[in-house]
């Protein structure tokens, strides 16, 4: 499955990621050949998530956020 290679890829490159196992081991799982894919992004936000709903879109299947390559969330420290 070509997002368990993704998700090998992005733990290698140290990219920052939410729910990616996860979401690799509801896909493998889910018994759909086919999923309708979404993108949502946030200009407040340094994640874009990945949806992967049932082919009805009344559910969703799995959902993955990943970081912007070299760039981590920002950390604030109290002065």
């Amino acid at each position: 499955m070509i997002y368990r290679r993704r998700a090998r890829l992005t733990h290698r490159k140290d990219i920052p990621s939410l729910g990616f196992d996860e979401a690799v081991t509801q896909l493998g799982t889910c018994g759909l050949q086919h999923l309708i894919l979404g993108i949502v992004k946030n200009t407040q936000s340094d994640y874009r998530f990945q949806l992967f709903l049932s082919p009805d879109a009344s559910r969703v299947v799995a959902c993955l956020g990943v970081g912007r390559q070299g760039e981590h969330p920002a950390h604030t420290t109290p002065d």
